[in-house]
């Protein structure tokens, strides 16, 4: 099972949304989000927690996923042995990093991040353009743009952030994403 951990998405939940739109479609999710519990189907691929408060974090091999409010998320969880998908406009998500030994995946409008959207196609698909290798669990995945179909309220961020996970837990993305 792949573990997601989702901190700082508070509000309408988009990030969360978005999360759990592309993990149920690749693969099914258990969902802990607040006071719900619930599982989209049975033998799930994921187990994604969505956290506004985290006092404690160790969750080797996990991915984890910085929404916006990081406020009441401790400076002091532990991120080693994770992989970090962030905004990297978000500078409190980016000093989240200082000092772990996570691995960081920058995912925005920025030609420096690993992950960003080079264009659009309609109001549901955008060209997401993969920047330099990544390593998943499915191996290397080498640099390479391809098509995100997504419901249309996702801004950026939601699309690329769900996007990372798919990508990090394996998922081909060859032919296109679809959540």
């Amino acid at each position: 099972m792949i573990n997601v951990v989702i901190c700082g998405d508070c509000g309408e939940k988009s990030l969360t949304r978005a999360v759990v739109n592309a993990c149920t479609k690749y693969g099914g999710a258990i969902i802990c989000d607040g006071d719900k519990i619930y599982t989209t189907q049975n033998n799930p691929k994921y187990l994604i927690f969505s956290m506004c408060t985290l006092a404690d974090l160790y969750l080797p091999d996990g991915i984890v996923v910085f929404g916006k409010a990081l406020m009441q998320i401790q400076k002091t969880i532990k991120l080693d042995n994770t992989v970090c998908v962030l905004d990297t406009d978000n500078n409190e998500a980016i000093n989240f990093l200082g000092g772990s030994s996570a691995r960081a995946v920058g995912c925005s409008m920025s030609e420096h991040d690993t992950l960003t959207i080079s264009g659009n196609i309609d109001e549901n698909t955008s060209l997401v353009s993969l920047r330099r290798n990544l390593e998943t669990a499915a191996g290397i995945t080498e640099p390479q743009d391809f098509l995100v179909k997504t419901d249309p309220t996702f801004a950026v961020y939601p699309r690329l952030a769900a996007s990372a996970v798919l990508l990090l837990a394996g998922t081909d993305c060859t032919r296109g994403l679809e959540f």
